[in-house]
């Protein structure tokens, strides 16, 4: 059961668009890991999955194992859907070295798992931006 509440994402800006409504205002009290879960026409179902209070470095075995939750919770509800993934954290500071740790564990972990192509997105108090392959290859 998808939720109507929320416009069908098939591109990049629509992505980005339901993240700003979902978690904007931004500020957060911790690292966090936010994740929604699309059916194969772009409808959004209702829950959000938010990890709080994460590592300040990618811990391996968390992501492989909330990657075979979402893959689990998609293969119940349409296995040809597919899951988008936002790297939170707080202060302003633009984006670090961490952020950009966490954004290449995450992809990595999302196509090991089949959850799908959609670019990770970050936000810290400040801007919420998707991390570019550009960013990824730095």
């Amino acid at each position: 059961m998808t939720s109507p509440d929320f416009p069908a994402v098939h591109s990049p800006v629509d992505l980005e668009l339901l993240w700003r409504r979902l978690i904007e205002p931004l500020g957060f009290s911790s690292r966090q890991i936010f994740a929604i879960l699309l059916d194969r026409d772009g409808q959004v179902f209702p829950s959000i999955v938010n990890i709080t209070d994460c590592p300040a470095a990618p811990d391996g075995q968390m992501l492989v194992n909330l990657a075979r939750s979402l893959r689990t919770a998609l293969d119940d509800a349409d296995p040809d859907g597919s899951c988008a993934l936002l790297w939170a954290r707080p202060t302003p500071a633009g984006t670090r070295a961490s952020d950009i740790q966490w954004v290449r564990a995450m992809t990595a972990v999302a196509r090991a798992h089949a959850l799908g192509e959609w670019p990770v997105h970050t936000a810290d108090d400040a801007v919420l931006r998707v991390m570019s392959p550009d960013d990824l290859a730095a």
